[in-house]
């Protein structure tokens, strides 16, 4: 009887650090966004922030406990000044590195009175089969994959399902991805603060974790799982 019991505590105690190494350290992601907001932002030329996205593929033990990203020990092959100048091109606005992907928005002309901007989480993550995010995720089968978006990533657009620029295809495959992953934005997108993003939000959290970092030392697991709803602190406050 007491080797029974010793034998599930054993399991027991063994199930519950695969569980927990899965995912990401809340304190560590709040570090790795801050780092990726304070050498990788998008600011243009009247110094306002823009939308940005960025996805990394790290070693698994960058996205533990205790971790600290620091120029001299995360993204070392990743320049800077690179990547700003690659997002800020909107004829271009995607940079392809070694452990970093990135993108602002890319100005698509149809005509002299039609274009449009292909958002920035589109052009990271698809084509869903073959797009940067594919790439990335195959240089490191077991690594800790983050995906940051500046801001929520929108209704219409990213997360229509029928949509040709829908991203949740893409999500689908990096679910199968090994190791540990996390989908992060900070602000919300601001033509979708009055829409379902209860709803909305749980079509990402279908394929892989969502969270919310809103500071330097400041994140939020939004969950959302099954029919758990989505924690307040990822939806936009409601209204007076």
């Amino acid at each position: 009887m007491k080797f029974t019991v010793f034998l599930l505590l054993f399991l027991l105690s063994d199930w519950t650090e695969s569980v927990e190494g899965d995912k990401v350290d809340i304190n560590t992601l709040a570090r790795i966004i801050n780092f990726i907001e304070q050498n990788y932002k998008r600011v243009d030329g009247d110094k306002h922030p823009r939308q940005y996205a960025t996805a990394i593929n790290v070693p698994k033990h960058q996205c533990q406990p205790n971790f600290s990203p620091a120029q001299n020990n995360f993204l070392t092959q990743e320049n800077a000044a690179n990547v700003k100048n690659a997002i800020t091109d909107e004829t271009n606005a995607l940079y392809q590195g070694a452990e970093l992907i990135a993108a602002g928005t890319r100005k698509v002309v149809i005509s002299k009175k039609k274009q449009y901007n292909m958002h920035s989480e589109s052009l990271l993550l698809n084509p869903a089969d073959n797009s940067p995010m594919t790439k990335l995720l195959n240089k490191r089968k077991d690594g800790c994959s983050v995906f940051y978006s500046f801001e929520s990533p929108c209704v219409d657009t990213c997360l229509d399902a029928t949509g040709k620029h829908s991203i949740l295809k893409a999500l689908e495959n990096w679910k199968e991805h090994s190791g540990i992953k996390a989908f992060v934005f900070k602000n919300f997108w601001k033509f979708d603060t009055k829409k379902d993003l209860q709803t909305k939000f749980k079509q990402i959290v279908a394929h892989v974790p969502l969270y919310r970092c809103v500071s330097d030392n400041e994140c939020y697991a939004c969950n959302g799982e099954g029919n758990t709803p989505i924690d307040t602190h990822c939806l936009p406050p409601p209204e007076n």
